[in-house]
Order: C-alpha cells, then sequence, then structure tokens
C-alpha cells in the first residue's frame, strides 16, 4: 500500500511574465512562500507545491520571466522545508516544470494534460509527454511525473477515464494519477476504485484525489486514495495576495495524521 501524500499547493500571486503582474516583487513572494511552506510542514503535510495558479489569463505554456521567478520561489521553499516538493507551470506546460523542479531539488511535477486533448479557456490543450520525457532525458531527472486524468479546468476532447488512464501509465510514463471530480471527494474514490479494479491502474502506481478535499470529505480521501492535494481550502482568502491558514492547515494535517495512522 502506498504511504499517503498530504499535499498542500501555494498558490502564487501574479508572477513576472503574467499580464496581470501587479509588481510584488520575486524576493518578496519567495519570502512569503517559504514561511507558508513551512506552516504546512509543521501542520504534517507530506508535501508541498508551488504553482503560478493567479497568473491571467494562464498560458498554456510560460515565458522565461515565469520560469525564473517560479525557480527563486521553488528554491526557497525547498531551503526551509524538508518535506516532499512538487511543482506545476502554466495550464500545461510540463517542460518547464521538469526543469524548474530538477533545478531546486523538488521530487514531482503535475502535469494537467499528459496525453490527449483537452479544451479550456485559452483553446486546444495538447498532451505534452513527448517534450517532459525529452526534459527528464536532456537533464537527467527521475522527478516523478503526476499526471492529471481528465482535469478540472479544461474538458477532454475523447476518451473515459480509463482510456485516459491507460495512455498517461503507457504512452506518457506517468508515475501517479491524478483523478478530481467537481462532484466532490466520493465520485473521485469511487472513480478510483474502478480504475484499480479494472486493473488499469494498478495498485503500486498512486492515485491521487486533485482537489475538493475539506476537512469533512479527508477521511474518505485517506480511505480511497493514496493522497489529497489541497489548494484553495487552506488559503485565508479569495485574492492573489491570500495566505495558508494556520488554522485550517493544522486542521487537516491533524485529521491526514490521526487517520493514516
Amino acid at each position: 500500500m502506498n504511504a499517503f501524500r498530504l499535499v498542500g499547493v501555494l498558490h502564487l500571486p501574479p508572477l513576472p511574465g503574467a499580464a496581470n503582474y501587479a509588481g510584488v516583487s520575486v524576493a518578496e513572494i519567495a519570502r512569503n512562500a517559504a514561511e507558508d511552506a513551512v506552516v504546512l510542514e509543521q501542520a504534517g503535510f507530506t508535501d508541498v507545491m508551488v504553482q503560478d495558479a493567479s497568473d491571467e489569463p494562464q498560458p498554456a505554456v510560460v515565458g522565461p520571466a515565469t520560469v525564473a521567478a517560479l525557480a527563486v520561489v521553488g528554491a526557497a521553499v525547498r531551503a526551509a522545508t524538508t518535506i516532499g516538493l512538487g511543482v506545476v507551470v502554466g495550464h500545461n506546460d510540463g517542460a518547464s516544470a521538469v526543469a524548474i523542479a530538477h533545478a531546486i531539488g523538488a521530487s514531482f511535477v503535475r502535469v494537467k494534460v499528459l496525453t490527449g486533448v483537452s479544451v479550456g479557456p485559452t483553446g486546444y490543450l495538447e498532451g505534452c509527454s513527448l517534450e517532459v520525457a525529452q526534459m527528464k532525458r536532456l537533464l537527467g531527472s527521475d522527478v516523478e511525473v503526476w499526471a492529471d486524468l481528465h482535469e478540472a479546468t479544461s474538458l477532454a476532447l475523447a476518451g473515459d477515464l480509463a482510456w485516459a488512464a491507460a495512455q498517461a501509465l503507457d504512452f506518457g510514463g506517468a508515475d501517479a494519477v491524478v483523478v478530481t471530480r467537481d462532484s466532490g471527494v466520493d465520485d473521485a474514490v469511487a472513480d478510483i476504485a474502478s480504475l484499480r479494479a479494472s486493473g488499469v491502474v494498478p495498485d503500486d502506481v498512486p492515485a491521487i484525489i486533485g482537489g475538493r478535499v475539506t476537512e469533512r470529505s479527508i477521511d474518505t480521501a485517506l480511505a480511497g486514495a493514496d493522497g489529497a492535494i489541497l489548494g484553495s481550502v487552506l488559503k485565508d482568502g479569495r485574492g492573489h495576495d491570500a495566505r495558508i491558514d494556520p488554522t485550517v492547515a493544522t486542521a487537516l494535517g491533524r485529521a491526514g495524521r490521526l487517520l493514516d495512522a
């Protein structure tokens, strides 16, 4: 059985290179992110993930300024914590995520559309498994690739969940799959159970819930998945300057520790 991964996401404010960048220095963003990462580690989270989530409109592939800023922020988080570190970049920039992760010593990247084709707010999102594999080979990187199956912010143009999982694992070389359902954690757990029962996702491949987990549903996630990625639920507000709420993080971290014992 895979050890449960409780992943807290740092939704960074708009970074240099974003159309809505407001001028906050990268040094300040990095300092705040490192402080929030320490809160998550002390709360009992096993991993933290940095994401340029507030860059709007979010491009499928980001530019050099965003890559540079994310590397600086990620390095600050790495220096401040000892837990696992992940990176997600743009709407689907898997290659840049691998490059940043390799540079800062992160252990995994999340890729929204590793294989297949989806349509999102910016248009078509084509699978980037080739670019991810080429970047890993170029750098000699062993960073894990966590692949979303029909992720929440785009719509797959073809294929059901089983097809998406098979392609991500067999063709895309994913190390873990991420399942998210807008309808809630119960349905995500049911999807994972179905993928396990059919043999599409082997028992030794982690199946992670990609969102919608709260203090009320974390027990369901722990019982039916190998991990959960928590983002907005941890924030102390809705604005781009929102930070990790220590009270919420501690409650969720404590629930994870007790239920995973």
